[in-house]
């Protein structure tokens, strides 16, 4: 009697499995699987989250400007460039910090997607306290450590960033929720007004860029930076080294060189790409050229154009604009719309 009703049991169990087995997979199959994004479950479990008002913006500007007024270093303005707010969603809805993101990519690779043209360096804080997020007390604690606390941890690498003179603008990220903050300052330089929808590239990776110079800055140098294809990461890699830590370009392998008056210039430690286009008049520029023969040589990957500006009143140069294209696995380029 005992073996039939464990029999009929088990008989149950399998009509009642094959009965609901179509909404089970329905369910499983609304989940991220572990592949995907580099997400984990646990990810999808977050409390609510808050945006930030006109009003939050506004005093996290006023704090940095405070602090470069403290060392007389002239008021940065807010950028409409969304790299920082997209960064900071994309950490607190996650659950990491980095300057790397899910996908793999880079502050300046995010700027481009986000149709970011001028040169961006990024600083990052988070704050976690159990019992309750006070939004412009912990805004000024991360803004304080940033430029008073920041030697230990960071070799003054936020202080510096938040009072280099050559910063024109600040994009600014604030997401937080019920007890976690997390806080992005993208400071930028723009010193160019770019013309002809450039910077821009083909599907044959010919770039192009056309612009006009802020008065008493001219183009020192144009190189390109490769960095491996971008992969996605889970919050486990993010969370180690070299994700959490500072960043850096990857490695510099070009250089755009070009003729004038006679002359030749060119790179002695690096690929010399030669312009098809380059015509400096006064502030105007226009240079073209292509990236076939480094794509051919590296492969698929990330190719950043790296201007480098010069001014009389700065003797050394600086990093006037990035642009990264991204080349596939074909080898054509093309610049993805968002991340």
């Amino acid at each position: 009697m005992g073996l039939i009703n464990s029999l009929l049991t088990i008989f149950i169990l399998i009509i009642v499995v094959v009965l609901l087995y179509p909404y089970i997979l329905q369910a499983l199959s609304s989940l991220p699987s572990a592949n995907q994004s580099g997400l984990q479950l646990t990810n999808y479990a977050q409390p609510p989250t808050y945006a930030p008002s006109n009003a939050t913006v506004a005093y996290a500007l006023q704090l940095i400007n405070n602090d470069r007024n403290a060392f007389g270093v002239a008021n940065v303005t807010v950028s409409n460039i969304t790299s920082a707010q997209q960064h900071a969603d994309s950490m607190l809805r996650y659950g990491y910090f980095s300057h790397w993101d899910i996908y793999g990519m880079k502050p300046y690779m995010r700027y481009t997607l986000v149709g970011g043209r001028g040169a961006v360096d990024e600083n990052i804080g988070y704050v976690y306290r159990s019992n309750g997020i006070n939004v412009t007390q912990t805004l000024q604690q991360i803004e304080h450590n940033f430029v008073y606390n920041d030697a230990k941890c960071c070799n003054n690498g936020h202080r510096d960033n938040i009072l280099d003179p050559m910063h024109t603008q600040v994009s600014i990220g604030i997401a937080y929720n019920a007890t976690t903050l997390y806080f992005v300052e993208d400071f930028i330089n723009n010193y160019i007004n770019w013309q002809s929808g450039t910077p821009a590239v083909t599907q044959n990776a010919d770039v192009s860029l056309s612009g006009v110079l802020a008065p008493g800055y001219n183009i020192s140098s144009v190189e390109i930076v490769y960095d491996t294809p971008v992969r996605n990461l889970t919050t486990a890699q993010l969370a180690r080294s070299p994700y959490n830590s500072s960043y850096s370009f990857g490695q510099t392998v070009g250089g755009v060189g070009y003729s004038q008056n006679g002359r030749v210039f060119y790179y002695q430690n690096l690929t010399t790409i030669n312009a098809t286009v380059y015509s400096i008049q006064a502030n105007r520029f226009d240079i073209r050229f292509g990236l076939s023969g480094l794509i051919h040589t590296y492969g698929a990957g990330e190719y950043t154009v790296v201007v480098w500006l010069a001014g009389s009143s700065k003797s050394s140069s600086f990093v006037g604009s990035t642009y990264t294209v991204f080349v596939n696995g074909n080898g054509q380029a093309y610049v993805p719309s968002s991340v």
